[in-house]
């Protein structure tokens, strides 16, 4: 083994199946940022098993290319997910891409606007008063500031919610999900849940998700928890534990 670097085996139990595998970490200061390409990973896997199981049943899975409705929702991310996108954002202008940041500013301005800032940042929510929130969001018709020529300008790196947002009704039902019957290909482990939970116990305060298109006022409203550290092993450990997985180091 590398000197400063720890090998997790992990195995967890899922209706399609275990899924088992390694995952490397460093025995350094890690930061929560640090989990989110694990958690993606794992999140194709269990994506792929799904879809195989829906098409093996014969639905047909309607999203593909082109097909940008659903980047007009809310899209929740973990605190750590909220730094992985906000951190992209950067990246991609300094990548040549203009007025990105912009973007989040302006779609921020709106809310801000309406006033729905303090209740889409609001951790306290219910299940019921998010449901009111996702729809009058849904309303405003406000595309995903990655949303390009109907397509996801950053597909290889996009968050869970929207890994695990596949669907075999009729794309039309899309344009309005509240109102049709939209058949979400069932996903038995969101990973974004996992991420908030460990957050939260790391730092002393309660399980949130913060939507996609706050992320940038979310990250420059908790600096200090954007880059606080803690070992990677340990972070790593406690992401497993709300995860179900075992591990033990190799």
């Amino acid at each position: 083994m590398n000197e400063g670097v720890s090998f997790f085996a992990v195995e967890f139990k899922t209706p399609f199946g275990i899924i088992r595998g390694k995952v490397q970490v460093s025995e350094g200061p890690m930061r929560l940022v640090d989990l989110v390409s694990t958690a993606l990973e794992f999140t194709d896997i269990l994506v792929k098993r799904a879809i195989d199981k829906e098409e093996k049943e014969g639905r047909k899975i309607y999203c593909g290319p082109g097909c940008g409705v659903c980047c007009n929702q809310m899209v929740p991310l973990s605190p750590p997910e909220a730094i992985w996108i906000s951190e992209l954002v950067d990246h991609l202008e300094k990548s040549g891409w203009k007025e990105l940041s912009q973007k989040f500013d302006r779609i921020a301005e709106k809310l801000e606007q309406l006033g729905m800032v303090g209740e889409l940042l609001d951790p306290d929510f219910s299940d019921d008063v998010a449901l009111e929130i996702a729809k009058k969001y849904f309303q405003l018709s406000i595309p995903c500031p990655f949303l390009v020529d109907n397509s996801c300008r950053i597909y290889p790196y996009r968050p869970v919610a929207c890994r695990e947002y596949n669907v075999t009704s009729p794309p039309e039902f899309c344009r309005d999900p509240y109102s049709n019957q939209v058949n979400k290909v069932p996903m038995p482990l969101p990973l974004s849940a996992p991420l908030a939970r460990l957050t939260a116990k790391l730092t002393g305060t309660k399980p949130r998700l913060i939507p996609l298109v706050l992320t940038r006022k979310w990250y420059f409203d908790n600096k200090e928890l954007v880059y606080r550290k803690w070992e990677g092993t340990e972070l790593l450990r406690g992401f497993l534990k709300e995860l179900g997985g075992v591990n033990e180091d190799n």
